[in-house]
Order: structure tokens, then C-alpha cells, then sequence
């Protein structure tokens, strides 16, 4: 994953040109696809203009990828969250989910720097897992409300996802079990 800086002066009047900007700052439409959960096929739809994404996607999109849903939708102000970019104060389940969202971008740079690379097909099974395991406890917590979970279970799936230790798979599970819980209560 390669998080490129974009210029806040880089042409996005329509949405397509705002698809390309992304698809430059994430490396590919492929890497989009996997982190958002989308088919390959709609990203390259969007950056060619032939349509245009549902609410719930263009949500999906901003809040994976740590953008302005202003900006995404209407080419408005900052490709950053305004509160990132202001530095105000976020709630503390979403700061520490951009914290973690940023500290995944780190590893991915540092590995990129050092000639390695995040592992795609890694990463799209622990978003897989994740997801599945959210759905599975209904929980109305998010991927994005979960960024920390998703780093941690990355590392535990190890290089190729063949090596995964069953006892850090389970203390996984009970961390997330209790993050569920600790959800469903604040609701109630």
C-alpha cells in the first residue's frame, strides 16, 4: 500500500478525477477494491465517469481511507479529515481508530522503503476475518472502529497466513469478544 502525499492543488473537479487522485495515493484500484471491500470493476467504473457510487460507499471510501467525505463527494476543502487536518479533538473510539489507520500507513511505508510491501492478500484476509467475526457477534462496530484489531490479527496471520499461532487466535477472539461487549453496553 502505498500512501503517496497528494496536493491539495491536484485537479478533482468531477468524482472520476477524485477516484484517480485516491487511486494514485493507494497505489491501485485493486488495493482500493481490497481495503474497501468493493469489486475491482466498480473503482474502475467511477475513474472512468461511467457511474457514480451509493451514500453508503462513498462513506465506506472516506472512512477507510482516512478522507474528507466533503472532499470525496463534492471536491470541497481538504482531501484529510477536517478534524485530522485541524487537529481537533476526535470521539476516542474514532481517534484511536485513525490513530491505528495511521499507524498501519506507517508500517506499510517503512516496509515499502525497505524494498518489502504490505501483503495485500494478507491484509484482505484479516479484513475478511474481521468482518466476518463483526458480523457474526452483530455488532454495529465498524472496521474503521476496529483499525487496532484488523493491525493485530494482520500479525498474526504471519507471512502467507500459513504459520497462525491458535493461542493468539484466541486471545484475538476474546479481545474482540470484549470490545463487542464493551459496544453493546455503551448502547443500552
Amino acid at each position: 500500500m502505498n500512501m503517496q502525499k497528494i496536493s491539495p492543488n491536484e485537479p478533482s473537479n468531477t468524482f472520476a478525477d477524485r477516484i484517480k487522485v485516491l487511486i494514485q495515493r493507494v497505489g491501485s484500484v485493486t488495493e482500493i477494491a481490497r481495503m474497501c471491500g468493493f469489486s475491482e470493476g466498480v473503482v474502475r467504473s467511477w475513474r472512468d465517469g461511467n457511474t457514480d457510487p451509493s451514500r453508503a460507499r462513498c462513506v465506506t471510501l472516506a472512512k477507510t481511507l482516512g478522507i474528507s467525505l466533503v472532499w470525496l463527494v463534492a471536491g470541497e476543502g481538504s482531501i484529510q479529515a477536517d478534524a485530522i487536518a485541524s487537529g481537533e479533538e476526535l470521539p476516542n473510539a474514532e481517534a484511536s481508530a485513525n490513530r491505528h489507520r495511521s499507524k498501519l500507513r506507517t508500517a506499510a511505508d517503512t516496509l515499502h522503503a525497505s524494498g518489502m510491501a504490505m501483503d495485500p492478500q494478507r491484509l484482505n484476509t484479516a479484513l475478511r476475518i474481521l468482518q466476518s467475526e463483526l458480523d457474526l457477534a452483530e455488532s454495529r462496530l465498524t472496521l474503521a472502529d476496529n483499525a487496532d484489531m484488523l493491525a493485530d490479527l494482520y500479525e498474526i496471520l504471519g507471512p502467507g497466513g500459513s504459520d497462525v499461532d491458535a493461542g493468539e487466535m484466541v486471545a484475538f477472539n476474546q479481545r474482540l469478544h470484549e470490545r463487542v461487549k464493551r459496544g453493546r453496553q455503551a448502547i443500552a
